[in-house]
């Protein structure tokens, strides 16, 4: 009797990849220009004010209040202030000065009007029209010294490379890059027809804050599949590998696995395609074993890894539903059946799925023209025009 288990939903293998990752991110600090796709560890908070002080939104002249309420329109212009202008001196009555945009006001209750509401001569200016707003940038009105400007947890998207400039910070807590090994077994395959390899290391490389190893074809040798192992658990938070894990005399990985003393977290998934899905610990390394089967590898990767991947990273997943477009029957399957479909939204806004209810693991061409796995239980009809999960790829 085996002290692990087989043959598991997908929804309890999801919950053992979960469980398996609880204490697995790593954290580090690194400057603000590198963090572009990385994931912040921590609330990040202003290290001043932005804006810095009440500044000017445009181009034109700026003139005490007073002298504007009490009806004087024209004006001498005593100087500039430039956005480089850390305390510019107060304005006094009868005069006022020109200003550029971003530049510090004069202090006191001032009025900024716009260029192209004024008209100059020599060194006078004529107010022809006041405007409506006073477009005057208030000190700390994007965020104040101390707030928080992004929280846990925020995806690093160029917006937020502003925000983080902007605010003053120079470096920041992120969660580090998952380090993922690729090994692809197999005394049949070689490197110039190796389908899997090459399209694992290009479906990882799309997802977020992931450094991808990808190795040369290791033989079906057993000691060569021992050594790789542990080789591989000494320098990788998660191993994938394909091939060598069904019942054939060649398949050595779950052998390999149990000799070198890893923990068996669960062997085969009630689920089509990927059944022989297998996932092991080792050194603190999660080793995810797929199928050879390309589509079985591929399908396994993208909702089983990729999940890994996200929990590491302290983030989520969130199941979607679509509206079928046909029957979906599984009613004489004992597996879930994830069947590739095309994903849309239609003319309304609604979410629509399109596919059959099958499923071929050796041919790559299912995926051909479509976008999601749709998943269907065992024992089930899903009727046109209901409701099915959708996994995106």
């Amino acid at each position: 009797m085996e002290d692990y288990p087989v043959l598991v939903t997908p929804q309890e293998a999801r919950r053992i990849i979960q469980d398996a990752t609880q204490n697995a991110t790593a954290t580090e600090s690194i400057p603000v220009h590198q963090t572009i796709g990385r994931y912040l560890a921590e609330d990040v908070r202003s290290e001043r004010n932005v804006p810095e002080n009440d500044n000017s939104a445009m181009d034109g002249f700026v003139f005490l209040k007073e002298d504007i309420n009490s009806g004087k329109r024209t004006f001498r212009i005593n100087g500039e202030i430039r956005p480089e202008h850390k305390n510019p001196e107060s304005l006094k009555t009868g005069e006022c000065k020109r200003i550029m945009t971003g530049a510090p006001v004069p202090p006191g209750a001032v009025l900024v009007v716009p260029v192209e509401l004024t008209e100059s001569v020599d060194s006078k200016v004529n107010i022809l029209q006041i405007p409506e707003f006073n477009p005057i940038r208030k000190k700390g009105e994007g965020y104040k010294k101390g707030s928080v400007v992004l929280e846990k947890g925020t995806h690093v998207r160029p917006f937020e490379l502003g925000i983080l400039i902007d605010s003053g910070n120079n470096a920041v807590s992120v969660f580090k890059k998952v380090s993922v090994a690729i090994q692809i077994t197999g005394n049949e395959i070689l490197e110039e027809s190796d389908t899997n390899g090459p399209v694992l290391e290009a479906l990882i490389s799309t997802w977020p804050s992931v450094d991808i190893d990808r190795k040369p074809v290791l033989a079906d040798a057993y000691e060569k599949v021992l050594s790789k192992m542990k080789e591989l658990s000494e320098s990788h938070d998660l191993v994938v590998t394909t091939g060598g894990i069904s019942m054939g005399e060649y398949d050595y990985i779950l052998k390999a696995m149990k000799e070198l003393g890893a923990e068996i977290l669960l062997r085969k998934v009630r689920q089509k395609p990927g059944k022989p899905f297998t996932v092991s610990r080792f050194n603190n390394t999660l080793f995810f074993h797929l199928p050879g089967n390309p589509v079985s590898a591929v399908f396994t990767a993208g909702y089983y890894v990729k999940e890994a991947v996200l929990l590491y990273l302290r983030q989520k997943s969130s199941p979607q539903k679509a509206i079928a477009c046909e029957e979906l029957s599984n009613l004489k399957g004992d597996r879930t059946l994830f069947a590739p479909a095309k994903l849309y939204t239609d003319e309304s806004g609604r979410q629509m799925v399109t596919g059959q209810a099958t499923m071929k693991s050796h041919l790559m061409q299912l995926y051909k023209g479509n976008n999601a796995y749709m998943k269907i239980d065992p024992q089930s009809s899903i009727p046109a025009g209901a409701l099915v999960e959708v996994v995106k790829f």
